[in-house]
């Protein structure tokens, strides 16, 4: 439901004027309800305020003041302020409409450009480059799939596209004919939306409506969770863009339904101990995600064991923890980015080694490669599954899991991304989306292809891939972390103790 302004003017969302120009005459944030009582900050699980803190900081973001709210500075987009609401105001919109005008203004920062598949140096084709060729012709045929009309579509997912590996697997065999997707979906708006870019993710919204029509699909599955989430929670309540008529769901749902009938077999039970990762985007639709997550894990035979935050409380994995680095007075360095990013993986990964689990079992694609990027940082003995490949493990498969091998392609990629900031002036220049597109991802440059290869080379060889050089590498992060821990501590309270003079 659309919500006239209040205490705000008219908002107006353009960027880069070619097509983007939303007039927001609503708000997400209902002022008219929130009383500024604080529970939503102090019940944060990332801020961690007094609720004294947590009255200040809810009442300087509704006045714009963004210097001095450690919200606009640390949200990680786990969406538990919300949750937490007496009132159902919105605290979480209230961070993403600051973030927007911060956008309007200053446009992105460079390293941005990482999570837009039209924009130079993005993620999918840097780590396309370092794929087998399996995994290439997957993501071709899933492209293709694209001018199929199909009533049932399996859709990839943003970041299933980067591991396209975990379809290859007999449990979905009746849905591959459907399997269809690529990068130019957008990530059904998921990303954009936690960047706070709410025209541009209308604008995705309305673009797939219009898409999943044409194509005649009343049934959809989502390998993402998250991306499921948006498109039956987020798009319509918040836009008022209707995606019923194709009744988007999760896979795990698919499969859980499949192990209850019996058409997927449990050939041995597992007998584990297993730890729930539930993500930012399960926490939509009354949590059923998360529920279906751990009945599946009961019915292949694992114990489940909980972490500290979980459920409505749970943390992020930290993929979103970069986005705060995005805003402010130092956003957009991607050392900066690249800490907060470390800790907020490390803060999660010490909750699910806490509980003395040895497999952490996530449903998020995203989830999957960054907890797997911490686990191989830290040389953590706790192994990231995702809950499909417990599954297959469970019917009788050996999953693939290339999980470890992809994260280190990612730090590859990333590696190009300082190396880029470091060495090319014009890399470090702010930049406006200047529109939305249906279309393959924009591939890189020979010289960042090349790049990417040598740094992947050397990450993948015996050079670092040994015992010694692994537990360095291991020390340094965790030192690391914990300076950049110290320092964010540091700036918390004299970020607090200002507010008293």
């Amino acid at each position: 439901m659309y919500l006239k302004l209040r205490s705000l003017s008219l908002l107006y969302f353009s960027i880069g004027g070619e097509g983007l120009g939303v007039d927001l005459g609503f708000r997400f944030f209902r002022d008219d309800l929130c009383n500024y009582c604080g529970l939503c900050f102090e019940r944060c699980p990332v801020l961690q305020l007094s609720l004294e803190a947590a009255k200040w900081d809810i009442k300087a973001l509704v006045r714009g003041d963004t210097d001095s709210s450690l919200a606009f500075q640390r949200c990680t987009t786990c969406n538990t302020c919300d949750l937490i609401c007496p009132v159902q105001a919105n605290p979480y919109e209230l961070i993403l409409e600051r973030w927007n005008e911060e956008h309007q203004l200053k446009g992105l920062p460079a390293i941005a450009r990482f999570v837009f598949p039209t924009e130079p140096g993005n993620i999918w084709a840097s780590i396309r480059v370092l794929m087998e060729e399996d995994e290439l012709s997957l993501l071709h045929s899933w492209r293709e799939n694209m001018n199929n009309p199909n009533k049932v579509m399996l859709l990839t997912g943003f970041y299933t596209n980067l591991m396209p590996y975990i379809a290859m697997t007999s449990l979905i065999g009746e849905l591959k004919p459907a399997i269809a997707g690529f990068e130019g979906l957008w990530g059904c708006a998921g990303d954009t939306y936690k960047l706070g870019m709410i025209g541009a993710s209308e604008e995705i919204g309305n673009m797939l409506r219009k898409k999943f029509s044409e194509m005649g699909i009343e049934k959809m599955y989502c390998f993402m969770g998250a991306e499921a989430m948006m498109l039956s929670d987020v798009l319509p309540n918040r836009f008022g863009i209707d995606f019923s008529f194709c009744n988007p769901e999760p896979l795990d749902y698919w499969i859980l339904d499949k192990l209850n009938s019996g058409e997927i077999e449990v050939k041995r039970k597992l007998n584990m101990k297993v730890a729930v990762h539930d993500n930012c985007l399960s926490k939509y639709m009354g949590g059923r995600l998360q529920e279906v997550t751990r009945e599946t894990m009961e019915h292949i035979g694992c114990e489940v064991v909980e972490m500290q935050h979980n459920r409505d409380l749970a943390l992020c994995c930290g993929w979103g923890a970069t986005i705060p680095t995005l805003h402010g007075s130092t956003s957009g360095n991607p050392l900066r980015t690249l800490l907060y990013l470390l800790d907020s993986l490390y803060r999660r990964l010490q909750e699910m080694e806490a509980t003395g689990a040895r497999v952490v079992v996530v449903s998020c694609h995203a989830c999957y490669i960054f907890l797997s990027l911490i686990k191989v940082l830290t040389n953590s003995k706790v192994d990231i599954y995702l809950s499909q490949e417990l599954v297959q493990m469970a019917a009788g498969e050996i999953p693939l899991h290339r999980n470890e091998k992809r994260a280190w392609d990612i730090v590859a990629a990333f590696t190009d991304v300082l190396f880029r900031w470091l060495f090319i002036p014009r890399e470090r220049k702010r930049f406006s989306l200047k529109s939305i597109k249906m279309e393959p991802i924009l591939q890189l440059s020979p010289a960042d292809a090349k790049r990417i290869r040598f740094f992947g080379k050397i990450y993948h060889s015996v050079v670092i891939q040994n015992p010694a050089m692994r537990g360095l590498i291991s020390i340094t992060v965790k030192g690391l972390i914990n300076l950049y821990r110290s320092s964010l501590a540091r700036k918390k309270r004299k970020l607090i103790s200002s507010r008293m003079k």
